[in-house]
């Protein structure tokens, strides 16, 4: 190795100890205060919170058919007033954080009329609004009795009554909007269809005022829009809302068996994202079930609550129910399902038939037991023996007892 090799490599350890040395003083010699090269400490990766589940409680009840003799017996001499019918069901109502019917009147002013083309007072709004309703389905047969200007006004008075509506609609933009309501702290996307509109056609200038879920609507009403169905369906997933209720006016009036049709949009639905199918028309009972969904959660359907009021006397056509849903959204998940079903069995009692001479919405389970305990100010023999023939046969037409379980 030649001398100028040597020499390079002593000198480079040289200036390796005088740098050492030089670094070793410089640390010594920092002031107290100056920062100093700290070790970088553990990164400790923090887990996602996880929300808690929110829980809440929907009412769903049957279809309010205004017949004229309920109209007349809700003037008073001076205004009319049918918070009386609700006394006995109202409390199912106020005690849900939301509840929905479906009407089956409009509401176009004086003269009021009963069938086959409806329209009611517009104290009926405010009195279903007084007893604890918040939303009403306007998509029926009944949607076009007053033509489109009775639709309107419909809309009008529910607007002022503080009652939100889903089904029948003033402009394209409030049909392509997604209704979504707040259900305690749970948003549901609501959709509301009929099958028919009993032979009055939807505005032909107003294509959009009624959700007609057939093709056919004029003549068999057997053609199912899937295309529009599903289109709305694919909205309402995407509106952000939690889960998908969807009401359904539909089936054989007084069949307490639901359709083919029923069943197979049923399925359809529930496939395609709807948690609770709530369906109406039939005048009567029908069954209610939990559903197993596609993706595990559980989802409800009934075919038909019955009529909520109506003066009608055909078999089970004064048979209905409050149903209380609880829906339960999971915090890890976000997503909603029925986590608790039951219903309170309800008897519609007609003035004639009462000791009270007034129609009535009466709450089963507790007429019968005030009567029972010696209370006939309202019931009497004949209407105890047939509400208790009633509840049974609402657990039979039902499918099931009053707390609803997944079956087996």
């Amino acid at each position: 190795m030649s001398m100028k090799h040597i020499g390079t490599k002593i000198l480079a350890g040289v200036l390796v100890v005088l740098l050492a040395g030089a670094g070793v003083l410089i640390w010594r010699n920092l002031p107290e205060d100056a920062p100093r090269l700290q070790e970088p400490e553990e990164t400790v990766r923090q887990e996602p919170e996880v929300q808690p589940d929110t829980t809440a409680t929907l009412c769903v009840a049957g279809d309010i058919v205004a017949h004229m003799p309920l109209v007349a017996d809700a003037w008073n001499g001076e205004a009319y007033d049918f918070t009386h019918l609700f006394a006995d069901a109202r409390p199912y109502y106020e005690a849900a954080d939301y509840a929905t019917a479906c009407l089956e009147t409009t509401f176009n002013g004086p003269p009021y009329s009963g069938y086959p083309q409806f329209c009611a007072p517009d104290a009926l709004a405010y009195g279903l609004e007084t007893v604890g309703f918040n939303l009403l389905s306007t998509a029926s047969n009944h949607s076009m009795d007053t033509w489109y200007s009775g639709l309107v006004r419909t809309l009008d008075v529910l607007d002022a009554a503080g009652l939100e509506h889903v089904g029948t609609y003033r402009t394209q933009q409030e049909r392509d909007a997604v209704k979504i309501i707040d259900v305690g702290g749970i948003k549901l996307a609501m959709l509301a269809y009929t099958f028919s509109t009993n032979g009055l056609p939807v505005d032909s200038e107003h294509p959009y005022s009624v959700s007609v879920y057939t093709t056919d609507y004029m003549t068999d009403c057997s053609v199912v829009d899937y295309d529009l169905i599903q289109s709305d369906l694919d909205k309402a997933g995407q509106s952000g809302a939690d889960a998908i209720a969807v009401y359904v006016h539909w089936g054989n009036e007084y069949h307490t068996e639901p359709s083919e049709q029923q069943e197979q949009l049923a399925d359809y639905l529930f496939a395609h994202g709807a948690t609770l199918v709530l369906g109406g028309h039939a005048h009567v009972p029908q069954p209610m079930e939990l559903r197993t969904l596609p993706d595990g959660r559980t989802g409800y359907l009934c075919y038909c609550l019955g009529n909520l009021i109506s003066n009608q006397f055909d078999p089970y056509t004064n048979l209905t129910a409050a149903v209380t849903l609880t829906l339960t959204r999971s915090g890890e998940t976000g997503q909603v399902t029925v986590s608790g079903a039951e219903y309170a069995p309800m008897f519609m009692l007609h003035a004639s038939d009462s000791n009270e001479g007034r129609y009535r919405l009466l709450d089963i389970r507790k007429s019968m037991q005030d009567f029972e305990q010696g209370d006939t100010s309202v019931v009497n023999r004949s209407v105890y023996d047939r509400m208790k023939q009633g509840r049974s046969d609402m657990h039979r037409i039902f499918g099931t007892d009053e707390v609803l379980s997944l079956a087996a």
